[in-house]
């Protein structure tokens, strides 16, 4: 559960600093900051991924311990 949670914070923290790159992108039209905004966005859907597999992980993990109990 902690790791979900922090992929979900870090996927948090990626997704805001995309928005703040994309206003920069709508005020300046800088180049840079539509690229900025891209990885961003990408990263932070990888975090997402991440939280998944890691809650899916750790619900595989109590399954196997659950089930060698009588």
């Amino acid at each position: 559960m902690m790791t979900q949670r922090l992929w979900l914070g870090l996927a948090v923290v990626y997704t805001c600093t995309a928005f703040v790159q994309l206003y920069l992108l709508a005020s300046t039209g800088a180049v840079w900051a539509g690229t900025l905004t891209a990885a961003g966005f990408v990263a932070a859907l990888l975090c997402v991924f991440a939280a998944w597999k890691a809650s899916k992980r750790e619900r595989d993990d109590t399954t196997k311990v659950d089930s060698h109990q009588p």
